[in-house]
């Protein structure tokens, strides 16, 4: 007599899994979608024309500070080349996007709990693979992705450094776009190299500059009007001052513990310059930024992989 053979667990729940996957997405597209008029979630891509800035650390930073101050967030790893969201956070995503577009899970499945409640989601390849999606598995994703305008409200993505076409994909198609910046020379150079890019692509868009570690608040003043008159200038383009950063021991001790600065050292200049940026101007709304919220974010991104306007 012949032993039954048993299937590994990982076998058993991946089979599980498909067959119910139907079922979820009926679930999903039966939903109640979001009514016209009511609350929409601002996307906001952070991005830097240099690495080394502290983009990464500071997208981390105004993620906790915003859900510290009842808001919620969720933070979408968008760093194809390097995501490096989890040295801030001490976690590594098991799960990205691709999971859902190809089907194997939910949205909700491959959302990492931060600190203080945020969200996480590692994009990984899986956010370039959008260009190659078919209708059925673009419907599929879509449908879901439109719900997490009910779970968020802010969508905060973190793009890797550089002019690539994905970061200026994802600058394109969000709501606001804040560039990082220091006092060094080639970093304000390669920060308005890519405010150059963003203004000759979508003219609309709202682009605000953070300079980061200065020793004191007016040279980072002046480093803004500097970049906002040649802006105005030769690209008859505004750039928003979204304010400034001190230099701060505490930020490079909290990294190399993996702990975000706002939890390390609360009280810390940094930390307290964070509070107030996000005090200041993230709660209210400016009039020239767009409100297309978490789907138009997605359909505008999509678009832009596959070679058309982000408009």
């Amino acid at each position: 007599m012949t032993e039954p053979v048993i299937k590994p667990i990982e076998a058993i729940i991946a089979e599980t899994r498909k067959q119910i996957q139907p079922y979820v997405f009926k679930r999903l597209e039966a939903r109640t979608p979001r009514k016209a008029g009511e609350k929409i979630a601002r996307t906001i891509t952070v991005t830097s024309g240099k690495g080394g800035v502290g983009k990464t650390s500071l997208v981390a930073n105004i993620a906790i500070c915003l859900a510290q101050s009842g808001q919620r967030v969720i933070i979408l790893d968008a760093d194809l080349g390097l995501a490096n969201i989890d040295v801030v956070f001490g976690i590594r995503p098991r799960y990205n996007l691709m999971d859902v577009v190809n089907g194997d899970m939910n949205i909700d499945e491959i959302m990492i709990q931060g600190p203080s409640g945020i969200q996480i989601i590692a994009g990984g390849s899986g956010v370039s693979e959008l260009a190659q999606l078919d209708q059925e598995k673009s419907q599929k994703l879509f449908n879901q992705l439109r719900f997490l305008e009910d779970k968020t409200d802010f969508l905060l993505i973190d793009t890797g450094a550089g002019i690539s076409d994905s970061v200026i994909s994802f600058c394109h198609a969000a709501d606001q776009i804040i560039v990082i910046s220091t006092t060094e020379p080639t970093s304000l150079a390669d920060a308005y190299g890519i405010i150059k890019i963003i203004s000759g692509k979508r003219p609309d868009s709202h682009v605000s500059l953070l300079v980061n570690r200065v020793d004191e608040e007016s040279e980072g003043v002046q480093v803004h009007e500097r970049v906002a008159r040649v802006a105005a200038e030769f690209l008859h383009f505004p750039v928003h001052h979204l304010g400034t950063l001190p230099q701060d021991r505490n930020m490079h001790l909290a990294v190399r513990q993996q702990t975000p600065l706002m939890l390390f050292s609360p009280m810390s200049p940094a930390a307290t310059g964070i509070r107030k940026i996000v005090s200041q101007s993230f709660h209210e709304i400016p009039e020239t930024v767009s409100r297309d919220g978490i789907e138009g974010f997605f359909t505008r991104l999509t678009r832009f992989f596959k070679g058309g306007s982000t408009q």
